[in-house]
């Protein structure tokens, strides 16, 4: 077998050679396959980009990876450039948008001719998965110590089991379930390990984010049933604060003005029943499209019925939009997302100091029955303080010491 180049700089400059070279991608994937030139960090690399890529028609194949993991799947010798700038300089990758340390990864796509590069039957050997699993446990460390309310997640959820029941039966027996479902019961069996983690926009993801909505009503906190708090319109309701801010930073005009109309709407939950009917579609259809619209998804938005339905209702927020989202259409979801966890996190920050064990699924907090009623007074205060929305939290409203007197 031919032995490699132990220096990743001069194999990813053999591999540039030898695509150019071997113009038919069948007989450069067959060639470095039977060349062992993936057995290493590279090729752990590779098969990660593989795993976390997002395809796209129109832009070909993205993915957002940070250098520093990127460096721990595929370290570097001394004098060596990091991993990512090595590619980017070989043209496989380019930049889409830089990263910022300790907030978001940098934006990557892989370029056409590097798109399938990798064999079909390739399989990671020892020395790459126990890199891998190095790489992940690093992941998890710096997660843990830099956000100590990631300890509180773990330790709740290691009070947490999931009970044998014809819900939990069903689910396994369901071949699109199944699999998500699995990987989070072996967790809470402990047949697997796993730590919580911040991911996207500060969002916070537990080793059992995979399990089923449908079966999360039937886990147990130290053997007692759980209560789902979540936030009604939770990602819209960010939308006030954002208009907030940027009246000041883009000029917008009025945008504190209709931030409170917006608010009102959203608190009276009429804003997707008000587009609907307008439009003559189904309530569901227009929250479909209208968080579709928000959240970058469609990239017509302003040619969307019940956006430009919006618009024309407050044109302010349609304004503030289009500048937040100028240059980046995921801008404004990231900033979404961004406030969100910010309130679940101090959420658990407040719950943690109280002895509360709790955890969170993207905009929802999971708690012990008993504990519902604190819980659900911490989320909402802190969604209130947040984005100036008085949202319902678990389906209802909480009646805050100023509004008692009013009923």
């Amino acid at each position: 077998m031919k032995k490699t180049p132990k220096n990743v700089t001069h194999i990813v400059g053999k591999l540039k050679k030898l695509r150019s070279e071997i113009p038919d991608k069948k007989q450069f994937v067959t060639h470095i396959s039977s060349g062992n030139w993936l057995g290493g960090g590279l090729g752990l690399l590779f098969w990660k980009i593989n795993k976390i890529k997002i395809r796209k028609p129109d832009f070909g194949c993205e993915f957002f990876l940070s250098c520093r993991y990127a460096e721990k799947l595929c370290p570097r010798k001394r004098g060596e450039k990091i991993i990512t700038t090595v590619l980017q300089d070989a043209g496989i990758i380019s930049v889409i948008s830089p990263g910022v340390k300790d907030i978001k990864p940098a934006h990557y796509r892989l370029e056409s001719d590097w798109l399938g590069i990798l064999p079909r039957n390739f399989k990671l050997n020892v020395w790459q998965r126990h890199r891998l699993a190095a790489a992940e446990q690093w992941v998890s460390d710096r997660c843990a110590n830099k956000n100590p309310v990631l300890v509180w997640v773990d330790a709740s959820i290691s009070r947490t089991e999931l009970p044998e029941t014809e819900t939990w039966r069903n689910v396994m027996r369901d071949p699109e379930l199944e699999p998500s479902a699995r990987r989070a019961g072996d967790f809470l069996r402990g047949y697997r390990k796993g730590h919580s983690k911040v991911g996207y926009a500060g969002t916070i993801y537990t080793p059992i984010h995979s399990l089923p909505k449908i079966a999360v009503p039937t886990l147990l906190i130290d053997g007692a049933p759980i209560a789902q708090l979540d936030i009604t319109s939770a990602h819209p309701s960010t939308l006030p604060r954002l208009m907030i801010e940027a009246e000041k930073r883009f000029k917008v005009l009025g945008g504190i003005e209709e931030a409170n109309k917006v608010a009102e709407e959203l608190e009276a939950g009429r804003l997707y029943d008000s587009l609907a009917i307008t439009l003559s579609i189904d309530p569901k259809a227009a929250k479909k499209r209208f968080l579709a619209a928000l959240n970058g998804e469609n990239k017509h938005t302003y040619n969307d019925a019940v956006f430009l339905e919006f618009a024309r209702r407050f044109p302010a927020a349609k304004e503030v939009i289009g500048k937040i989202r100028r240059g980046d259409r995921k801008r404004l979801n990231r900033k979404m997302a961004g406030v969100l966890a910010e309130v679940i996190k101090l959420t658990i920050e407040t719950c943690a100091e109280m002895g509360l064990p709790v955890f969170p699924r993207t905009d929802e907090i999971v708690c012990r029955q008993r504990d519902e009623a604190k819980v659900h007074e911490i989320l909402s205060a802190y969604f209130l303080d947040q984005t100036s929305v008085h949202a319902l939290v678990g389906g209802r409203r909480k009646r805050f010491s100023t509004e008692d007197s009013a009923d």
